[in-house]
């Protein structure tokens, strides 16, 4: 339970409470520049997975990075971050968030929270090996 709230304290940190940095780099700014900077950070491409696998301050951790669904072009659409975790990680997930963020929405399994005054909105959900951490940018165009 420790390593857990460790984690999410550390995903926290590295997202700011912007939520267009992450691990320092400007979430605004343009793909490219974007993709190049993960991959400084020590992010690597796993062609098995079909996402960026790294090291966030010792727990591996998987990102997604969605640029097709935008508004404006050359802009990130989605931050998808995957974070294993054992448990029941979720629940306790969302109680610290609900601390932080404001939430607007709730299912059974996601939780929606305003995290920005610009529109950006995070999307927490279980998944099968721990929780997703889904950042939707105001470049993000929702499929239809």
């Amino acid at each position: 339970m420790k390593k857990i709230f460790m984690i999410l304290a550390t995903l926290f940190l590295s997202l700011n409470a912007s939520a267009f940095e992450f691990d320092g780099i400007d979430l605004n700014g343009k793909v490219v520049d974007i993709t190049r900077q993960i991959s400084q950070k020590g992010y690597v491409y796993d062609d098995a997975l079909k996402c960026l696998k790294g090291n966030c301050q010792g727990n591996e951790i998987y990102l997604t990075i969605n640029h097709t669904d935008v508004t404006e072009k050359n802009r990130l659409g989605q931050l998808i971050v995957d974070v294993p975790m054992p448990g029941n990680a979720y629940v306790n997930v969302v109680k610290i968030f609900d601390v932080v963020y404001h939430r607007t929405d709730r299912t059974a399994d996601t939780t929606t929270y305003s995290v920005s005054d610009d529109g950006t909105v995070l999307i927490v959900s279980a998944t099968a090996q721990g929780v997703r951490l889904t950042y939707n940018t105001p470049y993000y165009k929702a499929k239809k």
